[in-house]
């Protein structure tokens, strides 16, 4: 039997060739792999809704200054934009440009593709006991 602590090295393993995988696969498109997951974070989430930086703070689980950066950087890319709000101009709304869908759209066939493959080995079942296991997991980093 493997010991309990020992789970965290192969967790760490696998998410480092996961995010080296989807480096690789985000710069084909000139992105960094953080920065399409920001773009989808933006795709997902305006269909319900307008999204804000506290928004993607909350989703990324990072600080303030590391999401203004990165609001800064995809912005110069021409791939979001941020719109005034009228009720409050401190706040302003994150919004996908036509060139960032299209750039979305673009990386996430190829980033789907890859998640395909990392599980076609796996049943629903084992699918939905990794995930709740890791969920687990997460929540109890927040305890």
């Amino acid at each position: 039997m493997i010991d309990r602590i020992e789970i965290f090295g192969i967790i760490h393993k696998v998410d480092n060739q996961i995010k080296r995988e989807i480096d690789q696969i985000a710069c084909k498109h000139g992105l960094t792999g953080i920065q399409s997951f920001f773009l989808k974070c933006i795709y997902d989430n305006a269909e319900n809704g307008d999204v804000f930086q506290k928004d993607l703070e909350k989703m990324f689980d990072i600080r303030r200054s590391s999401v203004s950066t990165m609001i800064s950087c995809v912005e110069k890319k021409g791939y979001i934009k941020r719109e005034s709000i009228p009720t409050d101009k401190r706040i302003n709304k994150i919004v996908l440009t036509e060139e960032g869908r299209k750039k979305y759209e673009e990386v996430d066939a190829d980033l789907k593709e890859y998640k395909h493959q990392l599980l076609k080995d796996f049943s629903d079942e084992e699918i939905d006991l990794v995930y709740s296991m890791l969920q687990k997991i997460s929540d109890n980093t927040k305890k």
